[in-house]
């Protein structure tokens, strides 16, 4: 169960003292789905590199655990997630090849594709999916046409489908988006985002936290990040060690 967990949390996963916390606002009101996907395109982030720190927790059935972690990402190129409980626990890689990680309690490591991630989630997502749902935007991008639109009390909906899957996007009244939902079948994915921070005229959401249901089973992924940076320069070393027992 713990391979398990920490598979979860690790495949997932201007300096933050002049970072400001304001509460967002806005005069701009839509009416159409078009005038909405056209806002929230004009604030969507466009850094080239993010990097966040804090913890993460992942919740399986009755078991949890909660690790500290560091995570680097490079624009459209990587993902670096360092864990560690007082002592170092391991790093994990994600690029547009697949997911790689090793662990240092049990010495084992992982090199394979985006199937790791599928198992911790339930559903299938390729590189740029799951970068995004760093960034707070869509997995999947909504049509501007048979896109359901919707005003509710504190902010706004965008429904679509893309064959079976069934895509739920909720964005708050300065359309940043509060959640995504994935339904597909029996298979659920909820994506939750809140405590925006602004960076250099960008938003940063500072919580993340990701439901996964598929066969009968749930997954929580909770992100909370305490201090962020964009467009610094990051290192990512990653390399495993020769005497691991791949898994």
């Amino acid at each position: 169960m713990r391979r398990v967990l920490f598979l979860g949390m690790i495949a997932l996963t201007v300096n933050s003292c002049g970072v400001l916390r304001p509460k967002p606002t806005s005069d701009i009101k839509v009416t159409n789905a078009k005038d909405l996907i056209e806002q929230i395109q004009t604030i969507q982030p466009s850094w080239n590199t993010l990097v966040m720190r804090g913890s993460v927790t992942a919740l399986q059935g009755d078991a949890s655990q909660r690790i500290t972690t560091s995570i680097r990402i490079r624009a459209n190129e990587l993902i670096w997630v360092n864990a560690t409980m007082i002592v170092p626990v391991g790093r994990a890689k994600i690029d547009k090849t697949g997911v790689s990680f090793y662990e240092q309690i049990g010495k084992t490591f992982f090199e394979g594709d985006f199937s790791a991630i599928e198992d911790a989630l339930g559903f299938s997502l390729n590189y740029a999916q799951i970068e995004n749902s760093l960034r707070a935007v869509p997995l999947f991008e909504s049509p501007k046409r048979r896109v359901r639109f919707a005003v509710i009390k504190d902010g706004y909906i965008l429904k679509s489908r893309q064959g079976n899957l069934r895509l739920s996007n909720t964005y708050n009244q300065q359309f940043m988006m509060t959640k995504q939902l994935l339904t597909l079948g029996q298979k659920r994915l909820v994506i939750h985002y809140s405590d925006y921070q602004q960076m250099s005229s960008q938003w940063i959401p500072m919580k993340i936290r990701y439901e996964g249901q598929s066969k009968g089973e749930t997954a929580q992924l909770e992100f909370e990040f305490r201090k962020a940076e964009i467009n610094t320069s990051i290192r990512t070393p990653f390399s495993i060690p020769k005497s691991y027992t791949r898994i």
